[in-house]
């Protein structure tokens, strides 16, 4: 079911799925990624809900208004998760697993790193621990420009194809372009706080190896906006079993690929509920 959150700017959607909707039962929330809003998770929401209680929310920015930032101050993954303990702890939910695709895992990393006594485990889809390297924070502040100069749809139309590996982009143009169609409307100005919130964030590389909570990856053979030769340096540190690599998949696992995503999702949590 939908609802909306006021996050002080505007209200934001976000979706409030499951079997029981009790807060005793183990609740996901789930983070959606760059150029996304909360439905590119519909098929996981649907799926996982028959088990779990799923939190499923826009971004501040996304389909509402972005989030005020002084001039002095430096866009920033943290404010962000902000918003999202603030949403949960509306809720009265204090403990949860968070899933995140891409950005959305850059932000389930700080919010894990920060809030330690709420975030009971993480899941990147197609996401990294890894901060930007000189030569993709040079790339972010040119996708910037160009938002800047031709628009979020424009943007859109030039970057969501890339997103997906080459089998499914023949064969599945619609699901592509609804992806397109239903994110166009977010502003420029939310769009740049993004880019620069990605840019800015910090590693978080040592929470692969602190054991303090169950951390799984979910990686695109064919990703080009997570390289695999990165991912693969970060599943090495996991146990074997947190990890799962999607042959012929890009960086919309989630699509692409739902029944191998869903079932691994439930797989590891499952895993996680036993320990």
């Amino acid at each position: 079911m939908l609802h909306y959150y006021d996050y002080g700017e505007d209200q934001l959607a976000y979706f409030d799925e499951g079997a029981h909707l009790d807060n005793k039962k183990t609740t996901l929330l789930l983070i959606h990624g760059f150029g996304e809003d909360h439905c590119i998770w519909k098929r996981q929401i649907e799926f996982l809900a028959q088990y779990y209680r799923v939190i499923a929310p826009n971004l501040p920015g996304v389909h509402c208004k972005p989030l005020t930032i002084h001039h002095t101050e430096a866009a920033s993954i943290g404010r962000y998760v902000e918003v999202m303990h603030e949403l949960m702890h509306s809720l009265h939910i204090e403990k949860y697993y968070v899933l995140g695709h891409s950005m959305g895992g850059y932000i389930g990393l700080a919010f894990a790193d920060y809030y330690v006594n709420h975030v009971i485990g993480l899941g990147l889809i197609h996401s990294t621990t890894f901060e930007d390297s000189p030569a993709k924070k040079e790339s972010r502040l040119k996708v910037a420009e160009f938002i800047q100069e031709h628009g979020t749809r424009k943007f859109l139309e030039t970057s969501t194809q890339n997103l997906f590996a080459n089998a499914f982009k023949q064969a599945h143009p619609d699901q592509i372009q609804d992806v397109m169609d239903s994110v166009s409307d977010i502003s420029v100005e939310a769009m740049i706080q993004f880019v620069m919130a990605m840019r800015n964030r910090r590693s978080h590389q040592h929470m692969l190896t602190e054991n303090r909570i169950p951390i799984w990856m979910i990686v695109g053979e064919d990703d080009i906006a997570v390289p695999i030769e990165d991912s693969l340096q970060q599943t090495q540190l996991l146990p074997a079993n947190n990890v799962i690599v999607l042959k012929q998949v890009g960086h919309m696992g989630m699509l692409e690929a739902t029944e191998q995503v869903n079932n691994a999702l439930l797989g590891f949590i499952q895993a996680a509920e036993i320990k």
